[in-house]
């Protein structure tokens, strides 16, 4: 099943683009440093847990044994903590020790999938342990009906507060490695959460809180594309992403009206921010609305902006060659 994934993503996917596709030597070019690490150029060059991950996810894709091996080599010696999770801020040196969940995910997956690929046993040793540490941070917590509320801690330390609210993230919940780890209860309840639970809030914010008192989810304030790339994610584990309309509608509705989709969207603020969204961002809500008024400020704004390491990244996951 898992290589039938990569096959479909790298060579079917959902539509073509008109713009040049970006390939993967040249993203290499643009962000593979010191043959060790995927650099963010708009966040002064720095590596993150979820940039290792990400690029360790696309060698295999590429079937680059080379390159996955030296992010890897590097990850495991820079990056790794004793409890094999993984320090999420690195620039020169580790800036934050605490992980960041959806980084473990994408490492452990990525570290599968090489498995899987050339049969490398240290990989399928490590994926082991960072999976099981993973569950370490996976909560469950019954309501006054017994119904399981399935908590993905998105770090080790903090995400709670003294009103006894957790925060979570509803993109840490990444559904196409939930569903690849679906054979430990863990992560099915994981997955069963977000498609029963997460994703039927709306608007859906970057941030959910769930509160240990009234054993119930509620919505902070704040939409961008931390939240939006759940669209890509649904894309890529083979599910309707209709069911994502309604989680998004608030800012269909403000695309609509006002011709751009800001950079952070503000509930409950009348006059939102004038910076918009970078261009991947237009493209997840062409796919989710099938609206040709984003795919053109996608590829208006994919012209100007070359070197976004996110967008690319998802532009990599994405791309194919089958016309619009």
């Amino acid at each position: 099943m898992i290589r039938v994934f990569i096959v479909a993503i790298l060579l079917f996917g959902l539509f073509g683009v008109k713009a040049q596709e970006l390939s993967w030597q040249e993203y290499k070019n643009k962000y593979f440093r010191n043959d060790s690490f995927i650099i963010d150029p708009y966040n002064n060059n720095r590596v993150t847990s979820e940039s290792q991950g990400y690029g360790m996810i696309l060698a295999v894709m590429y079937n680059d044994k080379d390159t996955f091996y030296k992010l890897w080599k590097w990850t495991k010696v820079n990056m790794l903590r004793e409890d094999y999770l993984f320090s999420w801020l690195y620039n020169n040196a580790i800036v934050d020790r605490n992980n960041a969940t959806d980084g473990d995910l994408l490492i452990a997956y990525a570290l599968r999938l090489a498995y899987l690929k050339w049969k490398n046993e240290e990989y399928l040793e490590y994926y082991n342990k960072i999976k099981n540490s993973i569950k370490r941070l996976i909560v469950i917590v019954l309501d006054e009906k017994e119904r399981k509320n399935i908590l993905l801690l998105p770090g080790i330390y903090g995400f709670s507060n003294e009103k006894y609210d957790i925060q979570i993230f509803p993109s840490y919940y990444i559904p196409f490695i939930l569903k690849e780890f679906k054979d430990d209860r863990l992560f099915k309840l994981s997955l069963d959460y977000l498609l029963n639970n997460i994703i039927t809030l709306s608007p859906l914010t970057n941030t959910v809180r769930f509160n240990l008192i009234e054993k119930k989810l509620s919505l902070n304030s704040e939409i961008n594309m931390d939240v939006y790339r759940l669209i890509p994610y649904f894309l890529l584990s083979n599910y309707d992403v209709k069911i994502l309309r309604n989680s998004f509608k608030t800012i269909d509705e403000f695309f609509k009206k006002e011709g751009y989709i800001p950079l952070t969207f503000k509930l409950n603020e009348q006059n939102q921010t004038k910076q918009e969204s970078p261009f991947c961002v237009y493209r997840w809500f062409y796919i989710l609305y099938n609206d040709d008024k984003y795919f053109k400020k996608y590829e208006e704004l994919k012209n100007i902006d070359r070197n976004n390491y996110f967008c690319d990244t998802f532009e990599l996951f994405l791309n194919s060659g089958v016309e619009r």
